[in-house]
C-alpha cells in the first residue's frame, strides 16, 4: 500500500438496510434503515485484498467478520494516517501526505508526520493504535479470515475507551490521537462512536490530545473528544 493509493477517500455508497451487499472492490458501504440509522457496514480494498463487515442488530449485539492479510503495521499506521489527513483537508486543512515519524518501535508518541502544504513548519502529529485487541489478527494469519465473537455496542464502546487509556503514559500536547479501525470495523459503526461520545466525550476532552479520531476504511472517521458531536 502507498500512501497515494489512499490519498483520496471515495464516497461512501449507501443502500437499504433490508439488502444483502458484499463488497469487493476499495470503497465503503453505509447500510441504512428508511429512518436513516447506520445498521451495518461494508468495506473492501483491493490493493491487499482487505473485506470486512459488521452489522448491528435489534437489540443491540454486533456481527461482525474480517478476511484477508494481516495487516502489517507499517502499512496500516501510514493508511490510518492518510485517511485523517484527508478528513481534516475536506474541513480546510492543507496536510500534505504522512509519512512514518523516524524512530520506529522507539518512537515516543508519534507515528505519522504529515506537515502543511503551504508552511513546513507546521506539522501535524499522529499517534497510531489498534482499537481491536481481540483474537482477530491470530485468526487472520492462520485462516485469511475472521468472524468475531458477538459482542454488544456498549461492549464495543468499552473496549474504544479501554485502547485510549492505554496510551495514558503516552505524551499527548499537540497530538492526534487516531484509534485504527481500518481493518476490523466494528469499532467505526456511528451507533458506536454515537454512544462513546455520549459516554465518555467529556472524559476524552479532558485528556489533553490535540484531537482524538476513530478512524475507519475511506472517509468514515469520528471525533470522540467532543460530547454530543457528530462527524466532526
Amino acid at each position: 500500500m502507498t500512501n497515494e493509493e489512499e490519498s483520496e477517500s471515495q464516497e461512501p455508497l449507501i443502500i437499504s438496510a433490508e439488502d444483502e451487499m458484499t463488497v469487493n472492490t476499495s470503497m465503503l458501504a453505509i447500510k441504512k434503515t428508511a429512518a436513516g440509522d447506520v445498521t451495518g457496514l461494508r468495506t473492501g480494498r483491493s490493493v491487499d485484498g482487505r473485506e470486512a463487515g459488521a452489522d448491528v442488530t435489534d437489540d443491540g449485539r454486533v456481527v461482525a467478520h474480517t478476511a484477508g492479510p494481516t495487516p502489517q503495521k507499517d502499512d496500516r499506521e501510514r493508511r490510518c494516517g492518510q485517511i485523517l489527513v484527508n478528513h481534516l483537508n475536506a474541513q480546510g486543512s492543507r496536510w500534505g501526505v504522512p509519512q512514518l515519524a523516524p524512530g520506529g518501535r522507539h518512537e515516543q508518541g508519534v507515528d505519522c508526520i504529515a506537515v502543511d502544504t503551504e508552511d513546513d513548519t507546521i506539522k501535524l502529529l499522529i499517534q497510531v493504535t489498534m482499537v481491536d485487541r481481540t483474537d482477530t489478527w491470530k485468526q487472520l494469519s492462520q485462516t485469511k479470515a475472521a468472524a468475531h465473537p458477538e459482542t454488544t455496542v456498549d461492549e464495543i464502546v468499552e473496549s474504544v475507551r479501554t485502547a485510549i487509556e492505554d496510551k495514558r503514559y503516552h505524551p499527548k500536547k499537540g497530538i492526534h490521537l487516531a484509534l485504527d479501525a481500518t481493518d476490523s470495523i466494528s469499532s467505526a459503526l456511528p451507533p458506536v462512536t454515537d454512544a462513546f461520545r455520549t459516554a465518555y466525550g467529556e472524559w476524552t476532552a479532558g485528556l489533553g490530545y490535540e484531537g482524538v479520531y476513530l478512524v475507519g476504511p475511506e472517509n468514515l472517521v469520528a471525533r470522540l473528544d467532543r460530547p454530543g458531536a457528530g462527524r466532526g
